[in-house]
């Protein structure tokens, strides 16, 4: 049972370095000798964990999707309306980042491979489900949000994340009230 303990805690240690690891420098320039000296394994007990770096990464993308799901579940329900359940998600998510090195790795990872994909992956694409279909152009700008907030935040620094959100939301909604006040349309 010792044993077992032990080889559970090594293994959460390897993921959570991994994660820091990926979080910093992505996936292509994430080192696995980093990850072994950040737990005191050698490479090849490290190996014994995980058989690679993909293997490493998917075990992360796989945390990421199982707490999305899990958040996104508590927007489903159509009330309140779509604006204010993408801007509670989307503050929800931005504070899992900064609690959340896995789930933060994770994001990391997804966005790396982003660019190459003809459809949003997985959580941008829930982000983009959950506000359609009357609500199309404010699940685009949370997506935006959430998003241009992750990577203009300083590596590892994700610190105040959430509070940016939040504020981007209200400065948009601020905008939005002042537009109707005036009677011009948002565009």
């Amino acid at each position: 049972m010792a044993k077992q303990a032990r080889s559970l805690r090594t293994h959460e240690l390897v993921l959570d370095a991994a994660a820091a690891e990926f979080a910093r420098h992505g996936y292509p320039r994430a080192n696995l000798q980093h990850v072994a000296e950040r737990t005191g394994l050698t490479k090849g007990a490290l190996y014994g964990h995980f058989a690679s770096k993909e293997q490493l990464a998917r075990a992360l993308t796989g945390h990421l999707d199982t707490v999305a799901a899990e958040i996104l579940a508590r927007y489903a329900d159509p009330e309140p309306p779509a604006r204010e359940r993408l801007r509670a998600l989307c503050c929800e998510l931005a504070g899992r980042v900064e609690s959340d090195v896995r789930f933060n790795a994770a994001l990391r990872l997804m966005l790396d491979e982003a660019p190459a994909a003809p459809e949003p992956p997985g959580l941008l694409a829930d982000l983009r489900a959950l506000g359609q279909p009357a609500a199309g152009a404010l699940a685009d700008l949370a997506t935006v949000i959430l998003v241009g907030a992750y990577c203009t935040a300083p590596d590892l620094e994700r610190r105040g994340l959430a509070e940016r959100v939040r504020a981007l939301w209200d400065a948009a909604a601020a905008e939005e009230s002042a537009q109707a006040g005036n009677g011009t349309a948002a565009r």
